[in-house]
């Protein structure tokens, strides 16, 4: 009796410590094999997107996770396929950039169906458990009234061109902010005109020429990413403009474009910084909480901030010919 007493404390004292163990693997799925996340993008061509997949794929080497990417090339299409692939290989968080946000629903409740766990970046899709990303009215606020005190000490007669993209949500929201901030600065200002230009430099360079023709009194650009405002730069340029009275206000600091731009030292003098790479990194961060069964608030919130000159080397450090970002720094202005 005594024998068999031990061997019952001694079996409850190797199953309490299997039980522990079981519970440490941050990048750990089901039966203790890696935490499988997978990840389809809109538009991997973008610089923006290789960055965080770039950032994620670290992050994901760095904690043991495997981490499966495709490109839906915006094509919705593809994308509910891509997604659907990943499915069938079992992953265990199933993580979607929206091509169109209000299309994705049936695939956010197929995977929530089959146990996995959904998360967007960029825009929300209903049903999804948590949004990574930034804030997109609240930065482009933060646009708003820095360009707001930065035109009230020069005194300047601001009359601004915005070049957006109203066919998304965020970068309506940016703009929207952008407004905001800037009226409730209290500033005179005057939007000249608010063009499109797709997020691509190209068409930037082309709605910003027609722009510029119809109000040559232009000296703001505010544009919703790098490849808008550098493209509208661009257009003003061409048009033999001086852009010495030219205020040229990015948003994302999505890579190269914009360091080259900003460190140029000519029109473009901030940009609001939206940290692909952090937000990369986050991406799988929040993976393995929701996998690991910790509940995530609705907006997971990356943090941006206005970057200038004097700012820029707080946040970035030399490697080779370009930069990398501080994460740590980042880290700091999480909420």
């Amino acid at each position: 009796m005594l024998i068999h007493r031990r061997f019952h404390m001694y079996s409850c004292l190797l199953l309490v410590i299997f039980m522990i163990a079981g519970c440490g693997g941050g990048g750990e799925g089901e039966d203790d094999r890696p935490l499988k996340v997978g990840y389809v993008v809109n538009f991997m061509s973008h610089e923006w997107y290789q960055n965080i997949t770039k950032s994620a794929t670290a992050r994901a080497e760095e904690l043991g996770v495997e981490l499966i990417i495709a490109d839906a090339n915006m094509d919705m299409a593809a994308q509910i396929s891509k997604a659907e692939n990943l499915m069938a290989q079992q992953v265990d968080v199933l993580i979607l950039t929206p091509v169109d946000a209000k299309a994705l629903g049936p695939v956010v409740r197929q995977a929530r169906d089959q146990g996995i766990h959904v998360l967007t970046e960029s825009n929300p899709v209903e049903g999804s458990l948590s949004y990574i990303g930034i804030n997109n009215h609240a930065s482009g606020k933060k646009a708003g009234i820095w360009f707001a005190e930065r035109a009230r000490y020069s005194g300047m007669d601001p009359k601004i061109l915005v070049v957006g993209y109203p066919n998304f949500e965020d970068c309506r929201q940016r703009v929207a902010g952008f407004k905001e901030g800037l009226k409730e600065s209290g500033l005179v200002y005057e939007i000249v005109q608010e063009v499109s230009s797709s997020g691509l430099k190209e068409q930037a360079f082309k709605v910003t020429q027609d722009a510029i023709t119809a109000h040559p009194e232009i000296n703001v650009i505010f544009g919703i990413n790098d490849d808008s405002t550098t493209g509208g730069m661009s257009a003003f340029r061409a048009a033999g403009l001086d852009e010495a009275n030219l205020v040229a206000i990015g948003f994302g600091f999505e890579g190269v474009v914009g360091r080259v731009a900003l460190l140029a030292g000519g029109s473009y003098q901030a940009a609001l910084a939206m940290f692909p790479e952090f937000v990369g990194t986050s991406l799988i961060d929040a993976a393995i909480k929701v996998a690991g069964g910790e509940m995530l608030p609705t907006h997971y919130e990356t943090p941006t901030l206005m970057i200038t000159l004097d700012n820029f080397e707080q946040f970035y450090e030399p490697s080779g010919d370009d930069y990398v970002l501080k994460l740590d720094a980042v880290r700091q202005h999480m909420q």
